[in-house]
């Protein structure tokens, strides 16, 4: 399953190329997700004050439709219009989450570089960060919600 997510700047005049983040979610993904979720509860009985936890990993391609435009390569001239269309149709802005019916392929070219990707850990789901590449600023995701998680673990099983 794929999930697109809408990304906030800490700055606002930039994003880095990271209007929105597209992750992929499959059975063993969701389970180390659910894992860590775990391990924060368990965490978080011993030590009320934590809040969430970060990993050094991420599963989160941050893009956009406008930061490197792909007239005349091949890979974009087919591909931008398609995900325009798809992203618009999804209401990203209106939702922040959103499952494409059918699956996403966003060109190389469209897709930030990223420095010190994380997986961000709460109670109640997961979300990602990163620093866009020679930026200094971060890039946040919304979340994606622990019941949506635990809907694609039984995928592995069946």
């Amino acid at each position: 399953m794929q999930i697109v997510l809408k990304v906030w700047s800490s700055n606002l005049d930039h994003n880095g190329g990271s209007d929105f983040a597209l992750v992929e979610i499959t059975p063993a993904f969701a389970n180390l997700a659910l894992r860590r979720i775990a391990v924060l509860c368990e965490q978080k009985a011993i030590d009320p004050a934590l809040d969430e936890m970060y990993y050094w990993d991420s599963g989160a391609d941050f893009f956009s439709l406008w930061a490197n435009p792909t007239a005349g390569t091949r890979e974009g001239e087919g591909a931008c219009p398609k995900l325009r269309e798809e992203l618009d149709r999804l209401q990203i802005d209106k939702h922040e989450v959103a499952i494409p019916v059918r699956e996403l392929s966003v060109p190389k070219n469209l897709i930030a570089r990223v420095e010190c990707a994380q997986m961000v850990v709460r109670e109640t789901g997961i979300a990602f960060t990163a620093i866009p590449k020679h930026a200094d600023f971060h890039v946040t995701t919304a979340e994606i919600l622990k019941e949506v998680l635990e809907r694609c673990v039984p995928l592995a099983n069946g």
